[in-house]
């Protein structure tokens, strides 16, 4: 039984914890392009220093990383995107951030976008320091706290039963939330002419400007007639600016954009499809602040559902991919026999595959699914870096990446927006403290990479030894201790 709860909490916490969204089309909007150039433009903080004329050595003495951070720009108004600025609005005292976000105004406005937010007690400590109790506050309102997770094993077995032990470990305890709306909670946040939507999914490389970098769309057009002292790449697992880093280049392969985005990323090999619904878990069957979970024979398929918020429900399908031929490596990848973009033939072709199964496990979710509006279900697939660093900041010490773009791994954890939560905290904790951009961003570097490769290892080390069926370390209480230093 052992061996069978650690296996499960290792899937279990890989399919649920992760926030969900799909891939969204590349955007190139003019008018927003105009508004974000206009705005920073006008804004006298957007003036190069150098126009202000030469300082004192008195005040050279004084200036620090905020300084040398006046013109900043995050690409990616996701949730590492949106608390990255807030944090180094709060913390680093950094007045002028802007934030670019490729997908629509509508889209972005949309609190039923994605699918959920499972914060552990570090992503909750990263948000309070970065908002203050009332950021905190919101989330627990608009959240529920996780009292355990259930493993139904089989209808004619008693239900497993895992206690969540969070709380009790370290005074915080786990929180689901919807996706859409913890994005929702940081935007409102920020000051709303700070963030352009329909912008910067376009970005393919930049060009040096004196101490600054000029984001370019292509090597003849720039994104924006202005340059900038610091650019934060939060734009996701596909990440221009990881890419750039990586090579030491200034632009992405030209005629190869996509496809070098994805060049380190690996496939898990499983399809996950999530969302969340409206509707409440019936209290008589389920208990209260609990999540469910069901896999079946060989693990190919794994089912979960559990509370999102006082009045609505998550569910997750995890599906692995089947091989063709048991002498190639060739594979089948679930939906991919249909057109993915088409919601209402993903719905039917899943509850297709769970009633297949004709397992009575699988009801609970297969209820969920068929309340579920197809326009709400969200797919991904399981991807991660190949590797992390070694370092988070391009040579100039311009560019720096944060969440999924610093560090795509697998999910294991859940840890995907908690880590992304750190990064925002610990980056403005470093510009605000340091002596100059160029240490801020290295101290920055050398702590997270060291967090996100110990967690790999000591991950892959509990792995190894749960399939063996040995005693195993609880990862998460470690993950759980991290506080802003």
């Amino acid at each position: 039984m052992k061996f069978y709860q650690s296996a499960v909490v290792l899937l279990l916490s890989a399919i649920t914890g992760a926030t969900a969204f799909v891939p969204r089309s590349v955007l190139s909007n003019t008018q927003n392009v105009a508004a974000v150039s206009s705005l920073t433009s006008t804004n006298p903080a957007f003036v190069k220093a150098s126009s202000l004329g030469s300082k004192s050595t008195e005040e050279e003495q004084k200036m620090n990383a905020s300084d040398e951070a006046n013109t900043t720009l995050v690409v990616g108004g996701g949730l590492a995107g949106l608390a990255t600025a807030l944090a180094l609005r709060n913390i680093a005292g950094l007045s002028e951030v802007r934030i670019v976000e490729a997908s629509t105004d509508e889209s972005f406005n949309n609190i039923q976008e994605g699918a959920g937010v499972q914060l552990g007690p570090n992503g909750l400590r990263a948000l309070r320091f970065i908002g203050g109790e009332a950021l905190l506050s919101k989330i627990m309102e608009n959240g529920v706290e996780l009292k355990g997770t259930v493993i139904v094993i089989s209808s004619k077995m008693d239900p497993m039963v895992i206690p969540d032990t969070a709380e009790a470990d370290t005074g915080l305890s786990q929180v689901f939330i919807p996706w859409g709306v913890m994005r929702s909670l940081l935007a409102e946040q920020l000051p709303s002419d700070s963030i352009s939507t329909g912008v910067g999914g376009d970005i393919t490389g930049y060009q040096p400007v004196e101490s600054t970098i000029q984001p370019m769309i292509t090597p003849e057009k720039p994104f924006l007639p202005q340059s900038f002292d610091l650019v934060v790449g939060a734009d996701g697992a596909a990440s221009t600016f990881r890419h750039l880093i990586q090579n030491d280049a200034t632009f992405l392969p030209p005629n190869k954009a996509q496809a070098a985005r994805r060049s380190d990323l690996k496939d898990g090999g499983r399809m996950n499809i999530k969302a969340v619904v409206p509707k409440k878990m019936d209290e008589a069957s389920f208990k209260p602040g609990h999540s469910y979970a069901h896999f079946a024979a060989g693990g190919g398929v794994a089912c979960f559902a559990g509370p999102a918020s006082a009045d609505s429900t998550y569910w997750a399908i995890s599906i692995a991919d089947e091989k063709k031929d048991e002498e190639t490596e060739d594979v089948f990848e679930f939906l991919s026999d249909i057109d993915r973009g088409d919601n209402n033939a993903v719905k039917q072709t899943l509850l297709s595959k769970l009633k297949g199964l004709e397992l009575e496990e699988c009801q609970f979710v297969i209820d969920l699914i068929e309340s579920t509006e197809a326009e709400c279900i969200y797919l991904q697939r399981s991807i991660e870096a190949e590797s992390i660093g070694p370092s988070l900041v391009s040579k100039d010490n311009n560019i720096v990446l944060v969440g999924d773009a610093a560090h795509c791994m697998s999910n294991s954890y859940g840890q995907s927006s908690n880590f992304a939560f750190e990064d925002a905290a610990s980056l403005a904790v470093c510009i605000r403290d340091g002596k100059d951009l160029g240490s801020a961003l290295e101290t920055f570097s050398e702590s997270r990479v060291a967090r996100c490769i110990e967690m790999q290892t000591r991950s892959a080390e509990r792995a190894a030894k749960a399939m063996k069926g040995e005693q195993v370390e609880d990862v998460s209480k470690w993950i759980f201790e991290w506080d802003i230093q």
